[in-house]
């Protein structure tokens, strides 16, 4: 899997064919809620998700967590 960064987000998205509002709906079923501006920010390293919306993000774009939750604590702002 590749490490998680926040091009690493849009990129994985993107290959995936989904917009930010297809991968909202499709958090907000895996039970993550997120607003589409806040994807907009995770995708661009402004916010850090939560942890439980990490870990839908991750499996929905088949990322590895672990370097997702390590990004984590670099960023300021947490969504």
């Amino acid at each position: 899997m590749p490490n998680v960064g926040t091009s690493s987000v849009k990129r994985a998205r993107l290959l995936r064919g989904m917009t930010q509002q297809d991968l909202a709906q499709k958090c907000a079923n895996a039970g993550a809620p997120v607003d589409v501006s806040h994807l907009s920010r995770i995708e661009r390293g402004i916010f850090t998700p939560r942890p439980r919306l990490r870990r839908v993000l991750a499996e929905l774009l088949e990322l590895d967590i672990e370097a997702f939750e390590a990004t984590a604590g670099s960023a300021g702002n947490v969504a």
